[in-house]
């Protein structure tokens, strides 16, 4: 049964206040390293509503935006939370259309843009739905947290790539529960296409390197002359076997972890007349709950010194420069039932529980012990788009976002009204 004040605060929710949300954000070009404007933007809505709101600074003009609405103080605490920086800048030369540009676009129930999808939809809804609350001015007993954080997209610094515009990966969630705001539970808003994600998987960066020799490209073809590429050619056969058998050897849910080589780099394209001496290739391993980064180490390793053994060559080095571990949270947790019940009555279906692929905070929130539910409304195709996300580029569906909004709403009443004695039972 919803909450006894769902109906009033729902009238709130409307398409046009999430669409009108969402587009104010697009409009607000985030990308990492420069959320600022956005945490502004997020900070004026959230104390124009009621919440004592604030910048938490992570990095230099790089605050998380805080909002927090106390309530009595014997209830369960809730934050919503998501990430205010986008995949990309938004003038990359390699990305044409409107759904890869810091333009809000509303055209025939979707919205395209930057950050549309990825996640801005998630933000703009539960802004909207933690709003409502405050518009009829319930009570709760626990308090209700916003947090809209930096830094969480898949970026990282390696080699000659560093400073603030690749310093993802968590650090907005680290820092804001390392640094005070803390909840029972959390509910974060990445696009799950408004199914209830109880998983996600991890995430390691490798890089792989090899040596050659320092020649002159003419002399390339004498006796003991190596050639760094055509060493790290050779060695990608042995790691696409390594990669088949990893994938085969796990799975969670129903899915699989992959490998891709994403990343290649050897030799000096300015100066071809150099055998090239140095070759590294970079790979994305995704992980499932229960494995270590030290297992996939040691599995790696023994391609690597087979490689090296076969070829009587040194050992290639490995470096491991992102470990972000996969997570799960017990589908018998109470905010779990709660989300999935809150879907269940604004919907009039049951939510399928999944496992998502693509790097998200939850891991962070729920090893500084704040579970963590995903569920959020990007994820739905346009019909008459083709390929993956990332390939024509960002859009939402309007309405998914008003039926995402209303699961916040009814998930927040019936949480934060409960006793903290209920959390966990």
């Amino acid at each position: 049964m919803a909450h006894p004040d769902y109906a009033r605060a729902a009238q709130h929710i409307t398409s046009e206040a999430v669409r009108d949300t969402l587009v104010d954000m697009v409009d607000i070009a985030s990308p990492t390293g420069r959320e600022g404007a956005m945490a502004e933007y997020l900070i004026q809505r959230l104390r124009k509503a009621g919440f004592t709101a604030y910048p938490q600074e992570v990095s230099a003009n790089r605050p998380n935006a805080v909002g927090v609405r106390p309530g009595t103080g014997d209830g369960i605490n809730l934050l919503f939370t998501g990430h205010m920086d986008t995949s990309y800048d938004g003038d990359e030369d390699y990305l044409q259309g409107e759904g890869f540009k810091a333009k809000g676009v509303y055209r025939d129930g979707w919205i395209w843009g930057l950050g549309s999808h990825n996640m801005k939809s998630g933000l703009a809804s539960a802004l909207v739905a933690l709003e409502a609350i405050c518009r009829e001015g319930i009570e709760l007993k626990g308090d209700l947290l916003y947090g809209g954080v930096v830094g969480e997209t898949e970026k990282a610094a390696i080699d000659e790539f560093r400073g603030d515009s690749v310093t993802g990966y968590g650090v907005g969630t680290r820092h804001l529960v390392l640094h005070g705001i803390s909840a029972d539970y959390s509910i974060l808003a990445e696009p799950t296409g408004l199914k209830v994600c109880t998983a996600n998987m991890g995430a390691i960066w490798a890089k792989i390197s090899v040596g050659g020799t320092v020649s002159h490209a003419a002399f390339s073809r004498n006796p003991g002359v190596v050639n760094a590429i055509q060493q790290m050619h050779t060695l990608q056969t042995s790691l696409l076997q390594w990669s088949a058998e990893y994938e085969a050897e796990h799975i969670y849910m129903g899915e699989r972890p992959n490998v891709t080589i994403s990343a290649i780099r050897g030799g000096m394209p300015w100066r071809l007349a150099r055998n090239p001496f140095e070759c590294s290739l970079y790979l994305d391993i995704r992980t499932i709950p229960g494995q270590t980064a030290d297992d996939v180490k040691r599995s790696l390793r023994k391609t690597l010194r087979a490689f090296s053994n076969s070829n009587h060559c040194p050992e290639p080095t490995l470096e491991f420069f992102v470990n972000d571990p996969a997570t799960t949270i017990s589908a018998e947790e109470l905010v779990t039932k709660v989300v999935c019940a809150a879907h269940k009555r604004v919907t009039s279906k049951e939510s399928q529980l999944i496992i998502r692929r693509p790097g998200a905070d939850s891991t962070h929130l729920n090893r500084y012990d704040v579970p963590c539910i995903v569920y959020g409304p990007g994820g739905r195709m346009h019909p008459d788009a083709k390929g993956l996300m990332h390939a024509v580029g960002e859009h939402v569906y309007v309405e998914d976002m008003v039926t995402a909004a209303k699961v916040y709403l009814d998930a927040a009443l019936t949480l934060c009204s409960q006793p903290a004695t209920a959390r966990g039972g």
